[in-house]
């Protein structure tokens, strides 16, 4: 599994929980409620946990999927490569 950055943090519901939010390739932001535990810290910013689902090969952006449905209802946004926490291999 591979990791997003996360553009914010913002307060959850309880003080165990956090919301996420994620920016796709058009800039649109994705905010999803999880627990704070499931975010994972690299040089001072946050991770959140995301299922690679495909890497367009024109373009290089890279489609990843939600654990669960963020607050806009959409499971699987594009993202650039660059937001990811290692690279993504392409597949022939």
């Amino acid at each position: 599994m591979s990791m997003v950055r996360c553009e914010n943090i913002g307060a959850g519901l309880r003080a165990s929980e956090c919301l996420a939010t994620v920016k796709d390739m058009h800039g649109r932001k994705h905010s999803i409620r999880v627990e704070r535990d499931f975010l994972s810290e690299i040089d001072g910013h946050q991770y959140l946990p995301v299922g690679i689902v495909h890497m367009d090969p024109k373009t290089k952006k890279v489609l990843v999927e939600f654990s669960h449905e963020p607050e806009t209802g959409i499971n699987r946004i594009w993202v650039d490569p660059q937001q990811l926490d290692s690279p993504v291999e392409t597949y022939a």
